[in-house]
């Protein structure tokens, strides 16, 4: 298997993103036991991701809790 192309493939993104049917998921898993450079690539896309998500999120402003609250009550009301 030539690791850089499968790594260059996309592949990797998407088992990530939990974004491929199950045969190509278990693939990723199998290759990732079978070759450290894609274990480590999975990680570090992981990483990557976590620390977009972290420095991207942003904190609703306090009245969105009461809003969202009532907005179930009036549904469950209905």
């Amino acid at each position: 298997m030539n690791t850089k192309e499968y790594i260059s493939s996309g592949i990797l993104e998407l088992y990530v993103l939990d974004q491929l049917e199950d045969r190509e998921r278990k693939e990723v898993k199998e290759n990732m036991t079978q070759y450290d450079e894609i274990k480590k690539e999975v990680e570090a896309i992981e990483s990557a991701l976590l620390i977009y998500s972290t420095f991207n999120s942003r904190v609703p402003p306090p009245h969105m809790k009461d809003e969202i609250i009532s907005e179930i009550i009036q549904m469950k009301l209905l």
